[in-house]
Order: C-alpha cells, then sequence, then structure tokens
C-alpha cells in the first residue's frame, strides 16, 4: 500500500491539510489524532508524510463545501482517491507537474506546507511529485514554469465585494485540461485491459 500501513478492502479517501494527506475515521483507533473541526464535530484523522501510488485519473467536483479536484489512483490492489480544493496551490502545484511523468509509472505524492519566507504570518503550500528513475525516487520538475508557461494562461486581478482578489479560473481550466491529457495512456491501456480475452 502506497500510506505504508495495514491494507483494507474498497477505496481509501484522503484529503490535504497542512503539507499532509488526513484519513478521516469515524472512530478513534492507535493511529488516529482527535480534533473538533469548524462545525464544531469531533473528528478522528491519520495523518500520512507523501504516497505512491499510480494516477489513473483527476476529476472535477462540486458538493456543499465547495469545488474539489480529485485525484485518483491505486498501488496494486489498494484505490485511493485523494480530495483537495480546485482552486488552490496543492491542486496546481499537482496539475503544473503531471504531465512532466511518465503517466504509465508510480508517482510519489508529497504536499507540504512551510512559513513564507518573506512574510512569516503566511504559509506556502504545494505538492511536489517523484518518480523512479531507475536509481530511486527523483524530483519531478513542473511542466509549466513562470519562466516558460507553454500557454498557461496567468492569473487576473478581478473585484469581489469591494475586494481586489486574484482569479485563476481560467489557469486552473487549462491545466486540468493537461492533467487529462497527460493520463491518455492510462486510460487507454486501461481499456485495451478491459477489452482482453480472458
Amino acid at each position: 500500500m502506497g500510506l505504508e500501513t495495514n491494507s483494507s478492502a474498497g477505496k481509501t479517501y484522503l484529503s490535504i491539510a497542512d503539507g499532509k494527506f488526513v484519513r478521516q475515521f469515524k472512530e478513534a483507533n492507535a493511529s488516529t489524532t482527535q480534533r473538533i473541526n469548524k462545525n464544531g464535530k469531533v473528528v478522528h484523522e491519520q495523518f500520512f508524510d507523501a504516497l505512491v501510488m499510480t494516477v489513473t485519473g483527476i476529476e472535477k467536483r462540486e458538493n456543499d463545501y465547495g469545488v474539489f479536484l480529485e485525484i485518483i489512483g491505486h498501488d496494486g490492489s489498494d484505490n485511493f482517491q485523494i480530495s483537495t480544493q480546485f482552486s488552490g496551490r496543492y491542486s496546481g502545484s499537482f496539475l503544473k507537474a503531471l504531465p512532466s511523468c511518465d503517466a504509465m509509472q508510480p508517482i510519489r505524492i508529497f504536499p507540504w506546507s512551510m512559513v513564507d519566507k518573506n512574510d512569516p504570518t503566511k504559509k506556502v503550500t504545494g505538492i511536489t511529485l517523484y518518480q523512479n528513475d531507475g536509481n530511486g525516487f527523483v524530483k519531478v520538475q513542473p511542466f509549466f514554469t513562470k519562466e516558460d508557461p507553454k500557454g498557461l494562461p496567468q492569473m487576473v486581478q478581478v473585484t469581489v465585494k469591494g475586494k481586489t482578489v486574484w482569479d485563476d479560473t481560467a489557469a486552473m481550466a487549462f491545466l486540468f485540461a493537461a492533467g487529462k491529457k497527460a493520463l491518455q495512456p492510462v486510460l487507454v491501456a486501461n481499456v485495451s485491459q478491459e477489452d482482453a480475452p480472458f
């Protein structure tokens, strides 16, 4: 299992918070930490630093809590679904690097959070991807960069309720489409396997 814990049937659902993968449980266990969430509900969570899996899909989903990027994959027989805000640095950094990956090979997904060196009151977050080059896992460089955006739309300033904010709508739509395209080899391989005779 990519999270290196006891295997379980079905799909493991994860979110990302404070630079860690978070798995919620209905009841406390020896691996969980208890806290009260912003809705006043007691939650039991287990935290992980990284996940190694073959990414098989990405989806954009909307629910009562907002719009989310769902990253779907597996590590052998263990299936995972990672959920993070669609508009944000975790999603943006993941999608910027995904086209640089070999989609047919496992990816080490490492979320992180640190204090901004220019403003200690702020946090900088993101996801760094790694793949095995034959000698171990090495950092995957982003495909889209400031120096070479390759058509990535820039964020624009807009006014919402009298406040000026940065809007990444066009950039995230572009990155999501690029991520879907990067995963095409996996989709083709999965269809071919489904069509194969017994």
